[in-house]
């Protein structure tokens, strides 16, 4: 009888370890953010690097993936109301065709322009550079290159946007 209770007692501190890791979201220790290059839905290549001095709100993102596509609107949102002060959303899709993502995006109205694919080796390259283990993944990274925000995408709020501008 004891041994359940231990065993209910670890299966429910592992449930909130893995919701936290996995939909929570915290402001992080400032670390540098890895370079990487991919090639946009438009077939344009984009580089991390050219955005340094913006603030950039990087996604990890797939179509097949449900809390993805039902965070990816309010996330858009969130770089939309402050790109003109210097906001950039850079999207890494991690659907196994870019016809796939192009189609999903197009379908609801949203532009292909800050889509990242390449390939699916390439997107799954830069994932790993992140150590991303599920999606979405939300990381928010400084003007000066640095990674201040890591996790789920609704928890990227507008006042932490705001601190950062």
């Amino acid at each position: 009888m004891k041994d359940i209770g231990l065993w209910i007692g670890l299966a429910l501190v592992g449930i909130v370890i893995a919701s936290a890791v996995l939909f929570g979201g915290f402001e992080v220790e400032p670390e540098p953010a890895p370079e990487f290059a991919l090639r946009s839905l438009d077939g344009i290549d984009v580089s991390l690097g050219e955005h340094r001095g913006s603030v950039v709100i990087l996604d990890f993102w797939a179509t097949w993936c449900k809390p993805c596509t039902k965070s990816f609107p309010e996330l858009h949102a969130v770089a939309e109301r402050y790109a003109d002060r210097g906001v950039v959303l850079l999207v890494v899709s991690l659907d196994k065709s870019e016809a796939r993502a192009r189609d999903h995006l197009i379908e609801n109205g949203f532009s292909t322009g800050n889509i990242l694919w390449g390939s699916l080796e390439e997107a799954r390259a830069v994932k790993a550079l992140y150590d991303v283990v599920g999606i979405p993944r939300t990381f928010v990274i400084d003007r000066d290159g640095l990674i201040r925000f890591s996790g789920y995408p609704t928890r990227v709020t507008s006042e932490l946007i705001e601190s950062l501008l």
